[in-house]
């Protein structure tokens, strides 16, 4: 080998080879863009409660919701974009620090995603507006556990949870692993739908292997879950909107009750006017793997919201009302109701300010008794996106 390269002829010939080839071996290396963003929102609350048989509830609150969000993506000789997205819980429980992660294919023919992400029974809906920076009254990202604790000490545990005041669609699926396909948008219209085995993981598992037997409690377990959804977007004299429909069905192992939801929203957009709604009805919840809707047969959830915006502030003000009938007795029932008053104001680019006022009542009714519980909380957030 020392002698050839002693030899100028050949020496120059293995030089001109490898430079030649540099230029493949480059092309050959894929450009993988990498980013990291997210957001965090810090929240300070006034909470009034009313206590009962000397118990306390800690008057003011601090409350927290953030992500970060890895990501990686490059393009195909093809031309279709590959990525995959990874999502870091910045508070949360433990068990559940990493949140979405999943791998996605999207392209002209539409979009195909792979592993722990909401369905599109959830990633299609169509939602009352935000008009509080950092919080959504939709799903209540940042009282949330506020409200539930609070009616845990009043009315007694699970009599208000997550499907009580929220109208996202995740409580099936949640973000265990499955397929999805969505559409291209064509003439404003896009239609999508998702495939998971099963729940066993709903905060995002490694994978989706369950087992079932009887006496094990895995047969509350859901199979073969489906969601189907589509949005369309138009305009009309002036006027933008959107409308959407989702559902979500599934089998339980071993069991007779089938969870199954259902979702229609609305948004109307004109000048700096925005409304929203959506209609979002559960029904036999009890048959989830937990226990927070053991008693629950039914629960129909509405939200909508009108915002207004003039440059960088904004106003909305905002309602929630749901029904639940319980299988424990057929006179059981569960009201709650919200109203929420708000604004907020852009500080800086990725900085936002927001304050509301969010008051809550949930009625509990048996055949024996009525009972009665309220909550009022003023709170202030400060909201950065990355």
């Amino acid at each position: 080998m020392i002698r050839y390269l002693k030899t100028p002829r050949r020496g120059f010939a293995l030089l001109a080879l490898l430079g030649a080839s540099l230029p493949a071996m480059a092309q050959d290396k894929p450009t993988i863009d990498l980013t990291l963003d997210g957001y965090f929102t810090q929240s300070v609350n006034l909470v009034d409660v009313d206590t009962k048989g000397g118990a306390s509830f800690e008057d003011e609150v601090l409350a927290q919701e953030g992500e970060i969000h890895f990501k990686a993506k490059t393009i195909l000789p093809s031309g279709t974009e590959i990525g995959v997205r990874v999502e870091l819980e910045a508070e949360g429980a433990t068990d559940d620090l990493i949140d979405e992660h999943y791998l996605y294919l999207k392209g002209d023919w539409g979009k195909v995603i792979l592993g722990a992400e909401n369905g599109v029974g959830h990633l299609m809906q169509v939602r009352a507006p935000r008009f509080v920076p950092g919080l959504k009254m939709f799903d209540n990202s940042v009282t949330e556990e506020i409200i539930e604790d609070a009616y845990d000490l009043q009315l007694g545990s699970d009599v208000i949870e997550d499907a009580h005041m929220s109208t996202k669609l995740e409580h099936i699926s949640g973000d265990a692993n499955k397929f999805s396909y969505l559409t291209p948008k064509v003439g404003g219209l896009q239609v999508g739908v998702s495939f998971t085995p099963n729940n066993r993981d709903r905060n995002g598992g490694e994978n989706n292997v369950a087992t079932s037997y009887p006496g094990d409690g895995s047969h509350r377990l859901q199979e073969d879950i489906i969601e189907m959804a589509f949005r369309f977007t138009g305009s009309y004299r002036g006027f933008g909107y959107r409308l959407s429909h989702s559902n979500v069905s599934s089998d339980t192992l071993l069991g007779t009750l089938d969870p199954e939801s259902n979702s229609t929203g609305l948004q109307v957009y004109w000048d700096d006017w925005v409304f929203g709604a959506n209609l979002s009805e559960y029904e036999n919840l009890q048959a989830l793997p937990d226990d927070k809707y053991s008693g629950s047969a039914n629960i129909e959830t509405l939200n909508y919201a009108l915002k207004y915006k003039q440059g960088d502030r904004y106003w909305g003000i905002g309602f929630t009302q749901s029904e639940e009938s319980t299988v424990a007795s057929s006179g059981d029932r569960t009201d709650y109701e919200e109203i929420m008053i708000g604004g907020g104001r852009k500080l800086m680019k990725g900085v936002e300010f927001g304050y509301y006022y969010q008051m809550t009542e949930a009625e509990l009714t048996t055949a024996n008794a009525k009972n009665t519980a309220e909550t009022e909380t003023l709170g202030l957030t400060l909201a950065l996106a990355f």
